[in-house]
């Protein structure tokens, strides 16, 4: 932990929202040790937002915030732009501290099938409605093991976009076996596989949806 973390308490003053539920962190250079102190020194009960994209933070940086008392009253985690892999986001998956989040931005990170894997299989974000984990490194395996998931019972939408996304990955989001609830799912810039658009225009279950948004032209917003 750093000596003076003063500066925390600046970030504090000027980033807390009048009514202490939104938080402002984003664009502040946090790095690793940062994040080590913010999970040591802050806990503010009242906060449903936070705002920490546009950072450095990386896995181990994250792992000890999935642990803090920071984390605990948040309903929405924004994270993206920061240097955040697979292990940040297997902790933040099997974190006990993210039970109420309903939202979760990770998109232009480094997240691979591993971490789109544990948080599928996440049950400490039973309650999450709304991923955004595009322009990662998410390939089939990751795809098949989102779209097949059962534990993220509630999630309403889904950004896939700007991944390694191919065939089998389309194959298991056309047939979306899991997410009972999805309504909105967004595929676009993926590997181009003209079977695995087909499957995705074919689908019944994508048509009943509200919007779902992929390479093929033909599909778009209902």
């Amino acid at each position: 932990m750093s000596d003076d973390i003063s500066y925390i308490r600046k970030w504090i003053k000027r980033g807390l929202s009048k009514d202490k539920k939104t938080l402002d962190f984003s664009n502040r250079g946090i790095d690793n040790q940062t994040a080590m102190d913010l999970a040591e020194n802050v806990a503010l009960p009242d906060i449903e937002i936070l705002y920490i994209h546009t950072n450095k933070i990386k896995d181990m940086g994250l792992e000890e915030l999935a642990q803090s008392e920071f984390f605990e009253p948040l309903k929405e985690l924004w994270m993206y732009e920061n240097l955040i892999g697979d292990d940040g986001a297997k902790a933040l998956a099997e974190s006990d501290a993210v039970t109420r989040l309903r939202y979760l931005s990770l998109y232009t990170n480094k997240v691979g099938d591993a971490g789109a894997v544990a948080l599928a299989n996440s049950k400490s974000l039973a309650k999450l409605e709304i991923l955004d984990l595009s322009f990662n490194r998410i390939g089939d395996i990751g795809a098949e093991a989102l779209a097949n998931s059962t534990h993220l019972k509630n999630l309403k939408e889904l950004h896939l976009d700007a991944n390694r996304i191919g065939f089998r990955g389309m194959q298991a989001l056309a047939e979306l076996s899991g997410l009972r609830n999805l309504e909105k799912l967004n595929m676009s810039y993926n590997l181009i596989n003209p079977q695995g658009l087909e499957l995705l225009h074919e689908s019944k279950r994508l048509r009943e949806m509200s919007a779902v948004i992929t390479d093929n032209p033909v599909i778009d917003e209902a």
